[in-house]
């Protein structure tokens, strides 16, 4: 009776642990899959064909990278296609849902996005054409798990006063000195409904307020440290050799 017992245990533990280790399989398998078609076939996670006009030569200049990126625990792919023309350049975080066997898709925005290790995406703006001189202007998302996405969250630009003393899209209206109350030639405008000290996209903020703004969303966080690697047939290779390792460590 007792070796019956034994072996019931014995196999409940091995079935317990390999259900963990075949969902890594068929995510690196998925994964794997997608990133072969955006090397080979200059096709997007999303299942959009890259237009032509907008290949280039040096294709492996785009960047491909395996990590867990949002703090589930659990690797995403990312794609990042930056060798077109900025309106198409576009980065992906794609993850794998379990119960469908399928690609799912977190987020796309503006490649070169900075991830932190609370879920929390710092994407850059694909332009700078306002009044924020050496300032880029950005925004948060973060991860939602329930959703299994992330949400954006706001954004913040700026007024350079070096950069502008007046306003050339408003009649050369003034820097607002009054609001710049810190004195360090920068003011704020902040687009986001869910902090108390933002005023909007047309109100500007002083200094403490953006940082504020910039701490209720990274705090203590880390950056993320991706390992890119090149979108051809050697990132590839890496990808099948050493993500299952990482992965299992």
């Amino acid at each position: 009776m007792k070796k019956i017992l034994y072996l019931c245990v014995l196999c409940f533990m091995v079935a317990f642990c390999a259900a963990p280790v075949q969902a890594e399989d068929a995510r690196h398998a998925v994964f794997l899959k997608v990133a072969k078609s955006f090397v080979e076939d200059h096709k997007l996670p999303n299942g959009e064909a890259i237009d032509k006009e907008e290949l280039s030569e040096n294709f492996s200049d785009n960047k491909l990278a395996i990590c867990d990126v949002d703090g589930d625990g659990k690797a995403e792919l990312l794609v990042q296609f930056q060798s077109g023309s900025v309106a198409s350049n576009i980065e992906f975080v794609c993850g794998f849902d379990e119960s469908t066997g399928k690609l799912s898709i977190k987020f796309t925005g503006t490649p070169g996005a900075q991830y932190f290790n609370n879920g929390c995406i710092k994407e850059m703006a694909s332009h700078n054409q306002g009044l924020a001189g050496e300032f880029w202007p950005y925004s948060f998302s973060k991860y939602n798990a329930k959703k299994g996405e992330y949400e954006l969250k706001g954004s913040v630009d700026a007024w350079s006063k070096e950069a502008y003393p007046t306003n050339p899209f408003e009649n050369d209206k003034p820097f607002p000195k009054e609001i710049d109350v810190t004195g360090d030639g920068f003011v704020y405008f902040i687009d986001d409904a869910s902090f108390d000290g933002a005023k909007g996209a047309e109100t500007a903020v002083d200094t403490p307020v953006y940082e504020a703004w910039v701490k209720h969303y990274i705090g203590g966080a880390e950056a993320i440290t991706v390992n890119w690697l090149p979108a051809d047939a050697y990132g590839i290779k890496t990808l099948e050799t050493n993500e299952r390792t990482t992965e299992r460590k």
